[in-house]
């Protein structure tokens, strides 16, 4: 027992290495695209880029988003090769994502407008095919991490990146014609991208020598039941950038100019670097998931309490210490990675990205708590926790970006209190479950104990 939870915890950490440094090598190619990119389109380019970006992602939530979580907990708790659960989890989202797709081409326009961008709607419609293929990927990357098999998760996401950057700054730089256009191709350069990667998985899917034939489906109910509180968890924090899209540009506009700028340099430059960090971190979250699902359902639940407490204590360490980096060198990173931003937009993203530094522990510690809570069952208290969270951003919000002196930091201040309250509130409840099934576990074996003396 002893050798087989060695070997778990050893799998769990390899996991975690091939996922964090898949997701590192993800997130410097994708700085190498971003980079560029954001020279090419410039801030109001890289606005409208942006601005399709949290439609497009609350529509992969529902297709997509909770997915992989949801399946690969299935896949580790199930008894089977888990091919049933891939059989039945394509058949319910690839349907869902196509409906997403024609949604999101369909009223690309309208919605564009109420954004306060009209030529977003090119953008949109490059974009949607996509919600349809991410809803594909993610099954397989599901399925492929409740083996404990992360390799091809992290080389599907490498192969998007690189497939991106080659074809979006193409794209950009052979028709470098306006903004509202060349933000229009760096996002079919995304569609490409996913196409690529969904290429890869199926061939993938099919040279695996160790899987076998089947017929059967998976029970549709029951996947259902593990995937709608994820997906709930899922869909808040694209909700939370939706509303951003909707509330900053409209309420700067008030007393800037420039509040499209502004938008783009926090949605765009400074989340994206904080997304390198938080994307390394999110290996313990995918790798850890699967492994504690495989002790519980053995009846392990104190060794798997105790990889709980080593998956949060190990994202606590790796987010401290980038956050405490990003801090450190964020004047000489944006000055080198956005050359072309003028003193004042460059003296602004230094700012924000000093004050978010604090969200990459806050995020990366979001993922493994929720992870952990999939993992013992109890879905609903991240969604629940962080549904607060959110509800706090929305209503402290709007007061903020009406402040002049606050500004584009309105958003930054509501995240951070948005992030603190579901992490703390996680925390809490993991270490009152953990404790209360330690208390039960050591009375089970007192009474064992007493009955056989």
């Amino acid at each position: 027992m002893a050798y087989a939870n060695k070997k778990s915890l050893g799998g769990a950490i390899k996991g975690t290495l091939i996922l964090s440094v898949g997701g590192l090598v993800t997130k410097v190619i994708g700085a190498l695209y971003r980079i560029p990119l954001t020279n090419i389109l410039g801030t109001e380019g890289l606005g409208i880029y942006q601005t399709v970006f949290p439609l497009y992602t609350i529509l992969l939530t529902f297709s997509s988003t909770g997915v992989p979580a949801a399946i690969a907990k299935t896949v580790a708790s199930s008894d089977g090769d888990g091919k049933d659960v891939l059989k039945s989890s394509l058949s319910l989202f690839l349907p869902i994502g196509t409906i997403g797709f024609l949604l999101m081409a369909a009223f690309s326009m309208p919605i564009s407008a109420w954004q306060g961008e009209p030529n977003a709607f090119y953008a949109y419609l490059a974009l949607s095919p996509s919600v349809a293929l991410v809803a594909a990927i993610s099954c397989i990357r599901g399925y492929f991490q409740g083996k404990k098999n992360m390799a091809p998760t992290a080389l599907s996401q490498i192969i998007e990146q690189s497939v991106k950057l080659v074809f979006g700054l193409g794209l950009c730089l052979l028709f470098p014609a306006k903004p509202f256009l060349s933000a229009a191709l760096a996002t079919l350069a995304v569609t490409i991208s996913e196409a690529a990667a969904l290429i890869y998985l199926f061939l993938k899917f099919h040279s695996c020598e160790n899987l076998t034939t089947t017929s059967k489906k998976y029970p549709v109910k029951r996947l259902i039941a593990v995937v709608i509180p994820i997906t709930l968890s899922a869909i808040l924090l694209p909700v939370a950038r939706v509303y951003d899209s909707f509330t900053i540009v409209n309420f700067l506009s008030a007393y800037t100019d420039n509040a499209t700028s502004l938008y783009g340099i926090y949605t765009g430059g400074v989340e994206s670097l904080i997304g390198v960090p938080v994307a390394v971190c999110y290996g313990v979250a995918a790798a850890f998931l699967p492994a504690i699902s495989s002790l519980i359902k053995n009846g392990e639940s104190q060794e798997a309490n105790k990889r709980a407490g080593q998956a949060l204590i190990l994202t606590f360490l790796l987010s401290a210490l980038a956050a405490a980096a990003v801090y450190i060198l964020a004047e000489p990173c944006v000055k080198i990675l956005y050359p072309k931003l003028d003193f004042f937009e460059q003296n602004t993203t230094i700012r924000l990205l000093k004050a978010a530094a604090v969200n990459i522990a806050f995020i990366s510690l979001l993922q493994t708590e929720t992870s952990c809570l999939i993992a013992f069952e109890r879905p609903y208290v991240p969604c629940l926790l962080l549904g607060t969270g959110l509800l706090v951003k929305i209503i402290l919000q709007p007061f903020l970006l009406k402040i002049p002196e606050i500004n584009i930091f309105a958003a930054l201040i509501s995240d951070i209190l948005c992030y603190f309250v579901a992490v703390f509130g996680n925390l809490v409840y993991i270490i009152i479950y953990t404790n209360k099934n330690f208390l039960k576990e050591s009375a089970y074996e007192n009474h064992l104990g007493r009955n056989r003396n």
